[in-house]
């Protein structure tokens, strides 16, 4: 990734996760982020270039070969001079450097074999639980105080069988990042209290981080609206998914 595009990725983030949000109202733009942070993870986690193998003083090269071809009467002085127990060590260092390589490859291939087979085990991501609806916004309907500082890309969706759900843009550490943001509101209070804030049935909320999703999931129990228990009853597993445009509802059995 070169410095444009991560200059590009910081803009879009900047637009997507800052105060002064606003990718929210542009698909191509949203599309882009999700392209370059998946870019970005790729990057982060492949493997660093291998460098070449240092080279042995001690092996003789290509044009050392030539070099090393005796001339009138040195012979005689390396057979006095240098001892003829020396010649095997070139061979023996050679064959310690294949040595201790392969036994380097011995053990990358035992370690990541070991690896695969214990901290990458395969784990569905889904469930496979359908699809049984998608909210509709409302432009009428004021958030709550619920995002705490409002960039403008806070949006309502009308009631969904007593259940009125909220996304933005929410800071969620000590840095000025903001993550995307679901909550899930009764919408009896909603009507009842306004944009005043939220203190009774229930909340529900999940935020995501980077190319993850916010989402909010939770098993249907006593307390929730009724008509929402009618239409899944008590037992059931629901999940609400914000993907950064639209509100997507999944429930078990459908």
């Amino acid at each position: 990734m070169d410095d444009d595009v991560r200059h590009e990725l910081r803009r879009l983030r900047a637009r997507a996760y800052g105060p002064d949000a606003d990718i929210a109202g542009d698909p191509a733009a949203s599309e882009r982020l999700a392209v370059l942070e998946e870019l970005e993870r790729r990057e982060r986690f492949s493997p660093p270039p291998q460098t070449p193998a240092p080279h042995d003083p001690a092996e003789p090269t290509a044009s050392g070969a030539d070099d090393g071809a005796e001339g009138p009467g040195e012979s005689e002085v390396e057979d006095d001079e240098v001892p003829r127990e020396r010649r095997p060590l070139v061979r023996s260092r050679r064959q310690v450097w294949a040595w201790a390589i392969s036994l380097a490859v011995v053990t990358a291939l035992a370690s990541a074999g070991t690896a695969l087979s214990v901290t990458f085990l395969p784990v569905s991501n889904s469930v496979g639980a359908p699809q049984v609806g998608t909210l509709e916004e409302d432009p009428d309907t004021e958030t709550p105080s619920i995002f705490g500082q409002r960039t403008g890309a806070e949006r309502a969706f009308k009631d969904f069988y007593g259940v009125t759900a909220f996304v933005g843009f929410a800071q969620v550490d000590a840095t000025e990042n903001r993550s995307p943001c679901v909550y899930l509101l009764d919408s009896s209070e909603v009507a009842e209290r306004g944009a005043r804030g939220v203190s009774g049935n229930f909340v529900y909320g999940g935020c995501g981080a980077g190319i993850f999703p916010a989402t909010v999931e939770f098993v249907v129990a006593e307390g929730m609206p009724e008509p929402f228990i009618d239409r899944f009853p008590i037992g059931t597993s629901v999940q609400f998914v914000f993907d950064g445009e639209n509100v997507g509802v999944f429930a078990e059995g459908g």
